[in-house]
């Protein structure tokens, strides 16, 4: 083998161990970014639960306010405005 052959395989080698070493540390980086988007997503979902149980409560609080004028004079303070349901012919 002549010294350029030996010098030209060893500058190939060397840069696939360092490619291969970027590679891990990107690897490594990303897992880390993985486990942070999981957790603001976990945070998101259990925001959206919340918003639909509010909703829900709300919507049984303005059904038992029809006949409970306190209850229904508390929901108008704080903003929740609802018609009476219209008896059905």
């Amino acid at each position: 083998m002549k010294s350029w052959q030996f010098t030209c395989l060893m500058v190939i080698g060397v840069a696939c161990v360092c490619l291969t070493l970027v590679s891990i540390v990107f690897a490594h980086q990303n897992q880390i970014l993985q486990a942070q988007v999981q957790a603001q997503q976990a945070t998101i979902n259990k925001g959206a639960l919340s918003q639909q149980i509010g909703g829900n409560l709300v919507r049984e609080m303005a059904a038992a306010a029809q006949t409970d004028d306190k209850l229904k004079q508390l929901l108008q303070q704080n903003g929740y405005n609802f018609a009476s349901p219209t008896p059905a012919p």
